[in-house]
């Protein structure tokens, strides 16, 4: 008699994974995290961080989407054009200096402020809980007047969902 199962998923090499109850569960926090560290990465283009890569951009051509962010040969270096999503000098400090100007009860959440870094304009040191209110209450005010209406109310849409998924009831 064969195994049904070919392959077995990553998750069962955490160390973790073998005390759990049920583990098809997964933890809403930790994708959060993730997701709002992609998302801030590629906003603000820090290196290393970002999702908008060559290897994206040569996804878009295959794709046949948005051809006019080909990567562009120039001696011998690849140069990206900026995406509609990728914020300008000027739209970063404005989006850093909302997040710093940011105050909320104590115990809400990290001293936003902190976390704010104005000489390098990236956010640092984000944990899991400043992630989960950065997404879902923060960020949507922060790029209300910065980004393309499509691109922010995409990224609201997604706010909004993951704060919908967190809550105690959902609604129809």
């Amino acid at each position: 008699m064969s195994e049904i199962w070919k392959n077995k998923s990553i998750f069962f090499y955490l160390s973790y994974w073998y005390k759990l109850d049920v583990r098809h569960c997964i933890y809403v926090m930790h994708v959060e995290k993730n997701v709002c560290n992609s998302l801030i990465g590629t906003l603000l283009n820090i290196k290393g961080k970002t999702k908008d890569g060559v290897n994206a951009h040569m996804d878009l051509i295959e794709m046949n989407i948005q051809e006019e962010l080909a990567p562009r040969e120039v001696c011998k270096r690849t140069y990206l054009l900026a995406a509609c999503y990728t914020l300008s000098k000027k739209e970063k400090t404005s989006f850093c200096e909302c997040l710093k100007g940011v105050k909320v009860p104590q115990g809400y959440s990290s001293n936003v402020k902190s976390l704010v870094s104005m000489n390098d304009l990236k956010l640092i040191g984000l944990k899991s809980h400043d992630c989960h209110v950065l997404k879902q209450q923060l960020l949507p005010v922060a790029i209300r007047g910065i980004l393309p209406k499509n691109v922010r109310h995409t990224i609201t849409r997604l706010c909004s969902f993951f704060n919908s998924i967190c809550s105690k009831e959902i609604d129809s």
